[in-house]
C-alpha cells in the first residue's frame, strides 16, 4: 500500500483523541496495536524538545515494523504548531515545524502510516496546507465562540445519549447542558454517571439531572444571573455563597453580569418599542430602518437564540429600562471596587447586587400579539 498521512485537529480534546483512536483502530486491529503502533509524544515546549520530537517522529515512521509487518506512528498531542514563546525559541521551533512540513510534502514511502493529532493549529500555515495536499485532514474547528460551542454541544448531545442508551426530552437536554457546560469530555463523563444512576431505567428527567449531574463554576454563575433576572434575593444569596472561595469569581461574575445587563437593556427597549411581544416573538412589521438599527447594536436580539430570548425577556421585564441602566452603572462601579479596595469580594458582590435587585414590584409578562 502507499504511504498514508492523517492529520486530526481541533480544540475539543475529547473529539480529537477519539477520532485519532478510531482512525488507528480502523487501520490496525486493537489486538495488534501493542507491537504495531508507536506513539511519539508531541507535547513539547522548548525548541530542543520540539526538535527531538520531530526527529523521533521521522525516525519512527521510517523504521519498519517487527518482522516486516505493518506499522503506524502516532505523533500525539502536538503542541507547537502555532508558534509563540520567546523569539529565539520560536525561531528554532519554527525551523523544526518547517522540517516536518518539508519531509511530509515529499510523500511517505509505501507502507508508512503517520497519524498526527493536535489541539491548536494555524490553518493558514504551510504545515496545515501540506497536510491538506498530501494527506487526509479531519478538522474539528477551533477558537469557537460561546454560542458556537453551545450549538455544537446541542447537536452532538443526542448522539452521545443514544450511544449510552439514555433518553431525554428537550427540556432535560437543555437542563443538562446548562449545568454541565459544553466541554465534550465532561459531557461524556456526566452522561456515564447519569447512566449508572438511572439503571435499570433509561429515561433521564430534569429532576434526575438536577440530582446527579455536577454543576461547574460557570453553571453556578449562570444560576446567579437567573436569580438576578428574577429579582429573587434569597436564590441570589444562596447561589452566590456556593461560589464563595473560588479564585477570581468576583471579576468573572461582574463581567458576566455586565454583558447580561447590556442584553436585557436592548431586549427591554425592543419590547417597549413593540418590536417584540410577550411570547418572545418578533413583530412582522419591522421597518427597514429598524432592521438596520438592530444590526448596529452590540447585541442584535433578532439573531439571538429563540430559546435564550424567551428566557431573557421575563428578566428584562422585571426591571424598568431606567433600573437596568442604573444597574449597568453600578456593575461598572463594582468592578472598579473589586480591583481597588481591600473589602472582601463576596461582601462587595452581595451588598452591591442586592442593592440593584432591591424589592421588586410585582410585574406580569403581558402577552402582546405580533403586529
Amino acid at each position: 500500500m502507499s504511504g498514508k498521512l492523517y492529520f486530526i485537529c481541533g480544540e475539543d480534546e475529547y473529539l480529537v483523541e477519539q477520532a485519532a483512536r478510531e482512525r488507528i483502530s480502523h487501520i490496525i486491529p486493537e489486538a495488534d496495536q501493542p507491537h504495531c503502533v508507536e506513539i511519539i509524544d508531541g507535547h513539547k515546549d522548548s525548541a530542543e524538545e520540539i526538535r527531538k520530537a520531530v526527529l523521533a517522529c521521522k525516525e519512527s515512521v521510517q523504521t519498519p515494523g517487527f518482522f516486516g509487518g505493518q506499522k503506524l506512528t502516532w505523533f500525539r498531542d502536538v503542541t507547537f504548531l502555532t508558534g509563540g514563546g520567546r523569539a529565539s525559541e520560536s525561531i528554532l521551533a519554527k525551523e523544526s515545524v518547517e522540517l516536518l512540513a518539508t519531509w511530509l510534502s515529499e510523500g511517505l514511502a509505501p507502507d508508512q502510516i503517520l497519524v498526527i493529532s493536535a489541539l491548536k493549529i494555524l490553518r493558514t500555515s504551510i504545515f496545515f496546507k501540506t497536510c491538506q495536499k498530501v494527506g487526509e485532514v479531519m478538522d474539528f474547528g477551533g477558537a469557537l465562540k460561546p454560542w458556537e460551542m453551545e450549538k455544537v454541544a446541542e447537536q452532538r448531545l443526542p448522539d452521545f445519549l443514544r450511544q449510552a442508551g439514555i433518553e431525554m426530552d428537550e427540556e432535560a437536554r437543555k437542563e443538562f447542558l446548562e449545568r454541565v457546560g459544553f466541554d465534550t469530555r465532561l459531557i461524556i463523563s456526566e452522561i456515564e454517571k447519569l447512566r449508572l444512576y438511572l439503571y435499570p431505567r433509561t429515561r433521564g428527567t430534569t429532576a434526575d439531572i438536577r440530582e446527579i449531574t455536577s454543576v461547574g463554576r460557570e453553571a453556578e454563575a449562570w444560576d446567579v444571573l437567573d436569580a438576578f433576572g428574577m429579582r429573587d434575593p434569597i436564590a441570589f444569596v444562596t447561589t452566590l455563597h456556593q461560589l464563595s472561595g473560588q479564585r477570581g469569581i468576583g471579576i468573572m461574575l461582574a463581567s458576566m453580569l455586565e454583558k447580561n445587563i447590556k442584553e436585557l437593556i436592548i431586549i427591554r427597549e425592543a419590547y417597549d418599542l413593540k418590536w417584540i411581544h410577550g411570547n418572545a416573538g418578533w413583530s412582522t412589521s419591522l421597518s427597514p430602518e429598524t432592521a438596520v438599527l438592530l444590526n448596529t447594536l452590540p447585541v442584535n436580539p433578532k439573531t439571538m437564540n429563540a430559546w435564550a430570548l424567551k428566557r431573557k425577556l421575563p428578566h428584562a421585564l422585571n426591571y424598568t429600562l431606567h433600573e437596568l441602566r442604573i444597574a449597568r452603572f453600578r456593575i461598572l462601579e463594582l468592578r472598579e471596587k473589586l480591583v481597588s479596595t481591600s473589602t472582601p469580594e463576596m461582601q462587595l458582590l452581595e451588598t452591591s447586587l442586592l442593592r440593584i435587585i432591591g424589592k421588586p414590584k410585582k410585574r406580569e409578562l403581558k402577552t402582546r400579539s405580533s403586529q
